[in-house]
């Protein structure tokens, strides 16, 4: 097993030639595909890689000799652990905003999900799923996505549990000075993160391809919208969008990734899935 499987990543062209054959910018490039290159060098680093990157459930199960069907069942079985892990995303999101006194919609049981909110999120996933290349990872069930999916989820709550936090843009007189240091922070961790998918997207000859993608994506989904006056941007709106867009076979975009699908979880299991032409 290389350190690329170890990692829980596929492999690629770049990480499968010999390091005495490449050039020092394709050397340089591997080097960020790795948990443990941004590790200090000590010799528990490669177990903490292996530990933040491995499954907590294997990929590939075997089943009894009577119920093989004769051809793989790994990306049925990987697609169904990210649709369980999704939709308790959404369960848990919602039962912790119920039991900790932060706003949620009422109004909003098991059955009204099912019969107004359910297809939609299906469709939702799915296109994460593949569109956001996980079909071509490992299972999301390891703890560099579990673990920045949590705290995307739960961001949302911490926010609405503080007034100079929870404000609405397009009221903007009554921000105040925290609102905007918070707000311009945030911003600009996603711009960082932002220019460093281009960058990477660019070294990987990836960026003409994905940019179109992007831009099909945005102006399908929103773009015959923007200008109706009951526009609404909600938050599992956008970080859909990101979830979408994160899609690199590096570790910090997975897990950027993971953070994006937590942002989605939360408004879904806690507000349902408002159109974006709500007023």
């Amino acid at each position: 097993m290389n350190q690329m499987e170890l990692d829980g990543f596929d492999s690629s062209p770049v990480e499968n030639l010999d390091t005495s054959t490449q050039t020092p910018s394709l050397m340089k490039s591997s080097q960020f595909n790795t948990i443990d290159t941004f590790l200090p060098t000590f010799k528990y680093s490669k177990n903490l890689s292996s530990t933040l990157s491995g499954n907590l459930t294997p990929d590939v199960i075997s089943l009894p000799k009577k119920l093989d069907p004769g051809r793989s069942i790994e990306p049925y079985w990987k697609f169904s652990k990210f649709l369980f892990i999704t939709y308790l995303g959404m369960y848990t999101s919602r039962e912790f905003a119920k039991n900790f006194g932060s706003s949620w919609d009422t109004a909003l049981d098991m059955e009204e999900f099912l019969n107004h909110n359910f297809w939609d999120t299906l469709t939702d996933v799915t296109l994460i799923y593949f569109l956001g290349r996980l079909n071509h990872r490992r299972g999301i069930d390891c703890l560099n996505y579990i673990i920045p999916m949590f705290f995307g989820a739960c961001i949302w709550e911490l926010i609405g549990k503080s007034p100079e936090l929870s404000k609405n843009l397009s009221n903007l007189d009554a921000w105040t000075t925290t609102t905007y240091v918070v707000f311009l922070t945030f911003i600009g961790f996603l711009v960082v993160v932002l220019c460093l998918h281009g960058y990477k997207m660019n070294r990987d000859g990836l960026l003409p391809g994905r940019t179109f993608e992007i831009v099909l994506i945005m102006g399908l989904t929103l773009g015959p919208l923007i200008g109706n006056p009951e526009f609404h941007l909600h938050h599992w709106t956008w970080a859909w969008l990101g979830a979408l867009v994160f899609n690199l076979r590096y570790w910090w975009s997975f897990g950027m990734q993971g953070f994006m699908l937590g942002m989605y979880v939360n408004g879904i299991g806690i507000w349902g899935r408002d159109p974006v032409l709500s007023g």
